[in-house]
């Protein structure tokens, strides 16, 4: 495995941002928002997204709404070339951290039944799985397991790589 380039600490993104998230997330989702969906909505005052920079772009994202008391994760993308290395839960445990501190009581998301990888990242986060939406995701019918947090939930991570 190649060393990890030089990446930031996990930082809030913004709507100049817009085009890097674009990037990244076209090369992760078959459904890829555009720059100018990005840039909608960083508009809207419940979107917000954190990102670990690299030269010339993102090495992961991850995009939320905070809704009050309660937040909802939209996505989370890494560099292909970088996965497996710990950087979406480190993302993630940054952001989960902010949300707790915030009293959002209650996280949300849907995840693809057959991705194994995220939903092993969300479990370990303290998310448990709470319903299935049948042939949620249209590009291939698979269903969505809906998965819920509680605040302070957040499980020890034993290996940066699971």
């Amino acid at each position: 495995m190649q060393p990890l380039p030089p990446l930031s600490d996990p930082v809030r993104l913004g709507p100049a941002d817009a085009g890097l998230l674009a990037g990244l997330e076209a090369m992760t989702f078959p459904d890829a928002w555009d720059e100018a969906a990005f840039a909608a909505a960083f508009a809207r005052p419940v979107f917000a997204a954190f990102g670990i920079r690299r030269e010339g772009g993102l090495a992961a994202y991850a995009t939320f709404h905070f809704l009050g008391e309660e937040f909802e994760v939209i996505n989370i993308a890494t560099d292909p070339g970088l996965r497996g290395r710990g950087l979406a839960s480190r993302l993630f445990g940054h952001v989960l951290q902010h949300t707790d501190k915030a009293g959002m009581n209650q996280g949300y998301l849907e995840v693809r039944a057959g991705n194994v990888p995220a939903k092993k990242l969300y479990l370990r986060h303290g998310f448990a799985v709470v319903g299935v939406r049948k042939r949620y995701y249209a590009d291939t019918g698979e269903d969505a397991l809906v998965m819920v947090r509680t605040a302070g939930q957040e499980q020890a991570v034993s290996s940066p790589t699971l």
